[in-house]
């Protein structure tokens, strides 16, 4: 189990509700990162020479890949060498 598992306090809630309610939040958390995602593009486009940019893509592509892992996708973790 994850360590989100246990968050719900609400003991009648079914395990099918729990994971509806995740569901959505995690949909959300997708759009809220393709809009700044898109952001982030836009400064960078003003300040195309700067690495820092490439740095924090780098770090998001990192977390991304995590992120695939646990649902079940290795691909990218074992593309990039990463432990998991």
């Amino acid at each position: 189990m994850n360590g989100f598992a246990m968050r719900n306090t609400q003991a009648k809630q079914t395990a099918a509700a729990c994971y509806a309610e995740r569901h959505a939040e995690c949909h959300d958390l997708l759009k809220r990162i393709a809009i700044r995602l898109d952001e982030h593009e836009m400064r960078q486009r003003l300040e195309s020479t700067n690495w820092g940019y490439a740095g924090d893509l780098g770090h998001v592509s990192q977390e991304l890949a995590y992120v695939l892992a646990a649902l079940g996708d290795r691909s990218a973790v074992d593309a990039r060498g990463l432990d998991y």
